[in-house]
């Protein structure tokens, strides 16, 4: 079997299969977290580091991504023969080669099981593995490891738990490594964090990355060159660059651009921030619209559909109501492009990204929108080309509420994004008369 992996990729599996305890994985965007994971579970199993292997993900669509990545790695008959999906069975992908059961001799059988964190109390606690891979670990609280660690204490962890552990062991991570618990823990705290949790508070990786081992996925294969100098400096990931064979990549449109767009269009800017003065308005009690900024999504997204109508458009927006505002309008004239939410777009891509910002207030108050977390996902699913539409001196002059400002990095993340796009990354505009009424 060959497995082409980039030398970070190579590395960490090399790390992993060497070692035991619970450890830490961070990925960047683009930088294949799930690749990663699905070569590590077959290389445990196929090279005999493993009896068998559990692959968990918070949610449904990352259990199926690791599913995809293993039909491919093994082909139709080794996922079949070798990995079982289980759990919720309405959220499985039933067009993989990859069975779905619950049946627990069934799933005993499997050498690889692929589960997300809520189903895990379908599986049988009889059931125990050598080895687990744990996704999505940015958007979890430290409490959802705890199901999967039950499944990795097999005897030899209880007789070490008796023997061994030392009582100044005071945190469950170096605990769950004492009782022969070996766990590769995967996420970008940088890039989410579970709902509600306070900003002093630590996500699921967070602790993982404060109390043990930890190495960091540092070639992504979605983003071109200033892209990923951007969300590198951004979000300080201190060394986040392009694979070489995508690094030039540029929007290639197969129609000449209006007069009218060239400027937010232009090809050979792979970062544009197009300055547009909307009106901010609220939504319902939580939630944020811009009138003046989704109509002009929708025209830019009518150029891009004329111009390069083979590209993946995706429209990204921090609020709910500004995603259902600019989604009326693209079904009002069958203009086909995806809009999301920043916490939507995680885990997903696409040729041309559009970002929203949506505030803009005389209090120059951004909200939600200038949390780390949500800049970061938004700058960081294009492959192509990410324009940006707002405000540009809202953000650069913005204030942000402690409860958005990180106590850990004490920095204005608006204002930082707002700089860098301005000072070395890509190019700021005016927003012309077309994107204007």
């Amino acid at each position: 079997m060959t497995i082409n992996l980039n030398p970070d990729q190579s590395r960490i599996l090399n790390w992993r299969v060497s070692s035991g305890g619970v450890a830490g994985v961070i990925g960047p965007a683009g930088c294949g977290k799930t690749t990663t994971g699905s070569f590590l579970a077959v290389k445990m199993i196929c090279e005999g580091y493993a009896k068998n292997v559990l692959l968990v993900a918070f949610t449904n669509s990352a259990a199926n991504e690791f599913s995809r990545e293993l039909s491919m790695v093994l082909g139709p008959e080794g996922s079949k023969f070798l990995c079982v999906r289980s759990g919720y069975a309405p959220g499985a992908d039933l067009r993989l080669p990859i069975p779905f059961s619950n049946n627990i001799e069934i799933v005993r059988a499997k050498k690889i099981v692929i589960c997300t964190t809520q189903s895990l109390k379908r599986l049988s606690a009889s059931i125990k593995f050598d080895n687990m891979i744990i996704d999505e670990a940015g958007i979890e609280r430290l409490e959802h490891l705890l199901s999967p660690f039950a499944l990795g204490i097999n005897q030899l962890g209880i007789h070490l738990m008796k023997e061994n552990i030392s009582f100044e062991t005071n945190n469950i991570i170096e605990l769950a490594s004492q009782c022969g618990i070996v766990a590769t823990v995967v996420g970008d705290p940088k890039q989410s964090r579970p709902i509600g949790l306070a900003d002093y508070d630590l996500s699921a990786m967070e602790w993982v990355l404060k109390c043990a081992k930890y190495d960091t996925l540092f070639t992504t294969h979605r983003l071109p060159d200033k892209l990923a100098m951007l969300v590198d400096e951004f979000a300080d990931y201190g060394g986040l660059n392009s694979a070489p064979e995508i690094a030039s990549r540029r929007m290639d449109v197969k129609y000449a651009i209006d007069e009218k767009f060239k400027n937010v269009l232009n090809p050979e800017e792979v970062i544009t921030w197009v300055n547009l003065n909307g009106n901010e308005e609220m939504g319902g009690p939580s939630s944020w619209y811009n009138e003046l900024e989704a109509k002009a999504c929708v025209r830019i997204c009518s150029e891009l559909r004329r111009v390069a109508p083979s590209k993946s458009i995706s429209v990204v927006t921090r609020y709910t109501e500004q995603r259902r505002t600019i989604l009326k309008y693209l079904q009002s004239l069958d203009i086909d492009a995806r809009v999301l939410t920043t916490t939507g777009a995680l885990g997903t891509q696409a040729d041309i990204v559009i970002f929203s910002l949506v505030r803009n207030n005389p209090e120059r108050v951004v909200g939600a929108v200038g949390s780390l977390q949500d800049l970061n996902v938004a700058i960081s699913r294009s492959k192509e080309k990410l324009i940006i539409l707002g405000s540009f001196e809202m953000m650069l002059n913005s204030l942000t509420s402690s409860f958005n400002l990180n106590p850990r990095l004490k920095q204005n993340f608006a204002q930082k994004l707002a700089r860098l796009v301005d000072k070395k990354y890509g190019m700021v505009v005016e927003a012309p008369n077309i994107l204007c009424n």
